[in-house]
């Protein structure tokens, strides 16, 4: 686990020092939470509002069932491999790395992609351009977080859909 940290901030550090336009920020959300993004400014902030809102959201008895409506490829439950990192949902979302994923091929490729993920990662890979359009609409982007939280956790796509997956953490989610 703690290879994997090293390792995604090392890839983090490379981008930041490679791109002009990524800038490395570590920033205090509610609560003292560090969140690790590194992004422009405009997006940045907007996902770390959405980190706010889905940390918020993350609070609730109903929002924390969707860790025990997923499973991992081996079979284990979502909760089971939050209790693992010894975070609450909260602070396994606040201890994520976001990136800016505009120059991905996921990115420039897949136009309904906004932020992804590999099962286990600890990145977070936003499409920036497209993640900014949420700022008039904050709980679309704190559900596609929560949607990566999951991923993060283990959780793999087809099955369940990228679809099934966002309609379960609204419908578990939404205030």
């Amino acid at each position: 686990m703690a290879n994997r940290t090293r390792l995604a901030a090392l890839v983090i550090a490379t981008l930041c020092s490679t791109t002009g336009v990524i800038r490395a920020e570590e920033h205090l959300g509610s609560g003292g939470q560090q969140y690790q993004v590194r992004m422009t400014p405009r997006e940045g902030m907007i996902v770390k509002m959405a980190i706010t809102g889905a940390i918020r959201r993350l609070g609730t008895e109903s929002c924390q069932r969707v860790f025990d409506d997923f499973t991992d490829p081996s079979g284990l439950a979502l909760s089971a491999n939050l209790r693992a990192t010894g975070k609450a949902a909260g602070g396994a979302l606040a201890a994520l790395y976001f990136a800016e994923g505009d120059g991905t091929s996921q990115c420039r490729s897949e136009a309904r992609v906004v932020a992804f993920t590999e099962p286990g990662s600890h990145v977070v890979h936003v499409c920036g351009a497209r993640f900014a359009k949420f700022g008039a609409n904050i709980e679309v982007a704190e559900i596609l977080l929560i949607h990566e939280l999951l991923h993060s956790l283990g959780l793999a796509e087809n099955p369940p859909t990228s679809g099934q997956i966002t309609d379960t953490v609204r419908s578990r989610c939404s205030r």
